[in-house]
């Protein structure tokens, strides 16, 4: 791959489950440190929910697009940091997704189609950021905790991507078969129904489903039947957009990413449902 200019790589998008914490602003704070003003930084999610790599899949696939051709996706959301999954980067259609190996940048990856990636050196991106690095840190002293790959490695491998390094100056080449997998779209035929999960929550209480619009046999106006894992069941009719039932009605329609989701007029569907990320329900589409 040739050395991508500065002027390819508009901006360094940020994915996080740190919430509103230090941990957010340090990692910010060291991107715009190592690039200066040669990129933009975008606070793209940081209320990802702790340790659901699914949501964070979810958020990555759904987002990266707005942001300019060539831009580079930092993703923290990494419960077994310190572990043996490995620190990657990649570089898939006109992006690059840098982050854990854990299956939260598969999904973008496999919608870009990957061109090549590496396993990150912490060693050699180390030694890459530091003289980069506003701070002036003295020689030899870039942080390498066990615990924060965010800071140590993920964001300043984004950082020295965005400067127009090449992906081979930070790691080891790995393959499209060495990524970890997740995926957001899916659905499982059974003999009662179709069994779909939630893949995100988001801040109003909408749940949407690892199904897509056209995955299960729906006809706008018509209800279908919600099975939760507890067994309990609603009928939930399937409409355009929330405001076509009364405020505290359930409704289920298509989100604007294109996956199926359920929501309240004015309410929370994941408090009245009982729904968590992860969890499974079975649709019944009530005219079959």
């Amino acid at each position: 791959m040739d050395k991508v200019g500065i002027e390819a790589v508009k901006c360094i998008g940020l994915v996080t489950d740190f919430g509103d914490s230090p941990y957010t602003g340090i990692i910010r704070s060291l991107a715009h440190s190592i690039t200066g003003d040669s990129s933009c930084i975008v606070d793209i999610d940081h209320s990802v929910p702790s340790f659901s790599t699914l949501a964070g899949a979810y958020v990555v696939a759904h987002t990266y697009r707005w942001l300019p051709r060539g831009s580079v996706v930092a993703t923290v959301v990494d419960p077994g940091v310190g572990s043996t999954r490995d620190p990657v980067a990649v570089e898939a259609g006109d992006y690059y997704f840098i982050g854990p190996n854990n299956g939260v940048l598969y999904p973008a990856i496999a919608r870009e189609g990957f061109k090549q990636g590496v396993r990150l050196s912490p060693q050699r991106v180390a030694r890459l950021a530091e003289p980069r690095f506003l701070g002036k840190l003295p020689r030899g002293k870039w942080p390498l905790s066990n615990t924060f790959h965010g800071r140590d490695v993920f964001v300043p491998a984004a950082a020295l991507v965005a400067l127009g390094h090449r992906l081979e100056e930070l790691g080891e080449p790995l393959e499209l078969k060495d990524l970890a997998r997740a995926s957001i779209d899916y659905v499982e035929r059974s003999n009662s129904g179709y069994r779909a999960t939630v893949v995100y929550v988001d801040k109003f209480g909408n749940a949407a489903l690892s199904a897509r619009e056209h995955s299960i046999p729906l006809k706008l106006g018509e209800p279908v039947i919600v099975e939760t894992m507890s067994g309990v069941s609603y009928r939930i009719p399937f409409l355009r957009t929330f405001s076509d039932v009364n405020p505290g009605d359930l409704v289920m329609y298509v989100n604007s990413f294109g996956h199926l989701e359920i929501a309240v007029n004015q309410g929370s569907a994941a408090r009245k449902l009982g729904l968590e990320i992860g969890e499974k329900i079975t649709i019944h589409v009530a005219s079959l």
